[in-house]
């Protein structure tokens, strides 16, 4: 979470690899807080729901990433939707609609099927060298 001022800055910089407007808010992919993850020795996790954010992170970041497709049933995205009682149940499922497939992710995982902690057993143990 950042202020606009910072958003601002973050873009003045050129450190915005992708931005998206959604459900009233603002997200962005920063390039600077990425490499100072991995300079820390951390391993960055990016959640994105656009293919062509995934390939902006991918080519803007130099590291070698694993991709990981996570998918479920439209019915099952619907509970978990309406569970969160976000109050935009409608958005929420259009934007679900309009999530494209990856073209060749490393691994996908289907979450109505796979526990989290099996999904990132999963994860680890197809980590790239």
């Amino acid at each position: 979470m950042i202020s606009r001022d910072e958003l601002a800055e973050t873009r003045r910089r050129g450190d915005v690899l992708w931005e998206n407007s959604r459900y009233g808010s603002t997200y962005v992919v920063d390039r600077s807080f990425l490499l100072q993850q991995v300079s820390e020795g951390k391993v960055p996790v990016v959640h994105l729901g656009q293919v062509e954010a995934v390939d902006a992170v991918i080519s803007g970041v130099p590291l070698t990433w694993t991709v990981v497709e996570l998918v479920c049933p439209r019915d099952v995205a619907l509970q978990r939707i309406t569970a969160r009682q976000t109050g935009d149940t409608d958005d929420r499922l259009a934007a679900f609609d309009a999530t494209e497939r990856l073209a060749s992710p490393d691994l996908v995982i289907d979450t109505s099927t796979v526990e989290p902690d099996e999904a990132a057993s999963l994860i680890l143990a197809g980590q790239k060298p």
